[in-house]
């Protein structure tokens, strides 16, 4: 097996590679396993599909030209089933060369299992890190309150988390993905409480007097950044970890809130009404070298810094008073629009900086939506309940 990668892309536009998906064999099989290779075919096709990565073309016809000539470099896609086991062939359709070979059991879930796949092919191919098996956190509206959920990057599996018939907010995926952080409301205040996925289990983080909120993780996991009110108007925070000594960054009498971490965890991006309206800005990590972000428009907030750290997402008011994404190089702004229909609020990156997810109402309530990094192909994941606040978990750990 061939664990060399084929080609590595550097940008967001260019070089997608050719990749033909072959019709998969089977020897040995009953209709019920039949439908489930082709369930996974069709999965593994769409992952590979919206990573950007891929152009998928219908066949090798799209590879050579008028006289059966090989034209264009491809990638051919093979699987073939027998005994329970799937392989995956990846081959090189000018030389003909095998790329890799991977085999896979089917015994098990084929959502999460055709995931696997794409992002193993995604890895093999690129080098890069494919996003298959991720998954976005959110609060969603009840009878009661607000509960906390999480579905499959592609709005699949739809899995509560919380139940208690609270307001629960501001959920925030840990780096090593096995927690998330959220506020919820307890009698008089906004406390931060910890919620472990796999068992449900729920620590008390902060409860300082009045609001403990808006958290987010540095990318190390080292630090957590939050607003708290606990001397008086929203300031911004961070809590040392395992240590939990608390630092204050920001002191003045303005409202900073919306913390968000550089990948290399040593600026943070915040909002501030300081200069009148609420706008963002960027500081280091100890509270120094603030600097002003935005200048277009009078209102913008809910800051997102890419993973690969040249794109800041966020939100700005509209002339018609409606909420749109735009977003910003950190260093020389520079906005974009991405989002023209309805109100669009909080987005989150998907990790590997590709796809943003998002709340919007363009269809009268808030569901969330995912969108390309440049506003293109975007896709609705939640249907029949109000969604917001989403944030994208990282990538798993291999052999999770």
């Amino acid at each position: 097996m061939s664990q060399e990668v084929y080609l590595r892309l550097t940008d967001y536009g260019g070089g997608k590679i050719n990749l033909v998906i072959e019709q998969f064999t089977a020897r040995e099989i009953t209709d019920v396993l039949l439908t489930k290779i082709g369930r996974i075919k069709s999965i593994l096709r769409n992952d590979l599909d919206y990573s950007l990565y891929f152009d998928i073309l219908p066949d090798t016809a799209f590879l050579l030209n008028d006289s059966n000539k090989v034209t264009e470099q491809g990638i051919l896609l093979a699987g073939s089933y027998h005994n329970g086991i799937l392989s995956i062939t990846l081959k090189d359709f000018q030389s003909h060369e095998e790329i890799a070979t991977r085999d896979y059991g089917v015994g098990g879930d084929t959502r999460s299992l055709a995931h696997t796949i794409a992002d193993d092919v995604i890895e093999l191919l690129t080098g890069e890190k494919g996003i298959s098996s991720t998954k976005i956190t959110f609060s969603y509206k009840t009878p009661a309150g607000k509960e906390l959920a999480i579905i499959d990057y592609d709005g699949y599996n739809f899995t509560p988390l919380t139940k208690n018939g609270n307001i629960n907010l501001f959920p925030s995926w840990s780096p090593n993905r096995d927690h998330i952080l959220f506020s919820t409301y307890d009698s008089d205040r906004l406390n931060l409480y910890t919620l472990y996925i796999e068992n449900k289990k729920i620590e008390l983080l902060s409860s300082f007097q009045g609001l403990n909120f808006a958290p987010c993780w540095s990318p190390d996991g080292t630090k957590i950044c939050m607003s708290l009110t606990k001397d008086g108007n929203a300031e911004i925070y961070i809590l040392e970890l395992p240590s939990k000594k608390l630092r204050r960054l920001t002191n003045n009498y303005a409202i900073d809130t919306s913390p968000t971490f550089s990948p290399n965890s040593r600026e943070i991006a915040f909002v501030s009404d300081r200069s009148g309206n609420p706008q963002i800005y960027v500081m280091d990590i100890y509270g120094s070298n603030i600097r002003r972000l935005t200048f277009h428009g009078s209102y913008n907030t809910s800051p997102a810094w890419s993973p690969r750290g040249d794109i800041i997402a966020y939100v700005s008011r509209d002339e018609d008073n409606s909420q749109q994404i735009a977003i910003t190089d950190p260093y020389d702004f520079s906005p974009v629009r991405l989002t023209y229909y309805g109100n669009n609020e909080e987005p989150s990156w998907s990790p590997d900086g590709l796809h943003i997810t998002y709340s919007s109402n363009r269809n009268g309530w808030y569901e969330l939506y995912t969108m390309n990094w440049d506003g293109s192909r975007k896709r609705k994941l939640t249907s029949g309940i109000t969604a917001n606040a989403p944030d994208w978990s990282p990538i798993f750990n291999t052999g999770e």
